[in-house]
């Protein structure tokens, strides 16, 4: 795991957090940046083995723990299938939504317009950093995330 992934917290995985350091005095204590969720706009310092990330992988010291006390999963658990209207949806609503969806086709920028590549990059760097997208930035990253719905439909859906 590295600065500016997203994550999940074991105890919470409905709230998304942004990895904004690695505290070098306590080993394995990582500051989060939530962006999402009940916790939103909070920032902890979360043990590293209290972490999953977004796309499901968990650090390596959680499969350590997992191992000794396996954890048991419903049986009819399937994933969510995320539709434009939904995703757009979302956009509309929420501004951390919108921050969410330029840390995503910032991830995924080869699949934007290379047009929109510097842009989406210089919002996600600011985000990253702790601040939220306001004003004329938040316009924009707004109209570029509906622009590009579809990309953030299919990495919602895991197809990227």
């Amino acid at each position: 795991m590295k600065i500016g992934d997203m994550v999940h917290l074991i105890r919470n995985i409905s709230s998304v957090g942004l990895i904004l350091g690695i505290n070098e005095v306590y080993q394995g204590f990582v500051r989060v940046k939530f962006i999402s969720g009940e916790d939103a706009g909070k920032t902890y310092e979360v043990n590293s083995c209290e972490i999953i990330g977004v796309d499901g992988v968990i650090h390596e010291k959680e499969e350590e723990v997992k191992e000794e006390a396996p954890v048991q999963k419903p049986a009819s658990t399937s994933k969510k299938k995320w539709s434009k209207v939904e995703v757009v949806a979302m956009i509309k609503e929420k501004p951390l939504a919108v921050e969410r969806g330029v840390l995503c086709l910032n991830k995924h920028s080869d699949k934007i317009p290379e047009k929109s590549r510097s842009y989406v990059a210089y919002w996600a760097q600011y985000i990253a950093s702790g601040k939220q997208l306001s004003g004329r930035h938040l316009f924009n990253a707004r109209r570029t995330c509906f622009f590009n719905a579809k990309v953030l439909v299919d990495a919602a859906n895991g197809v990227l």
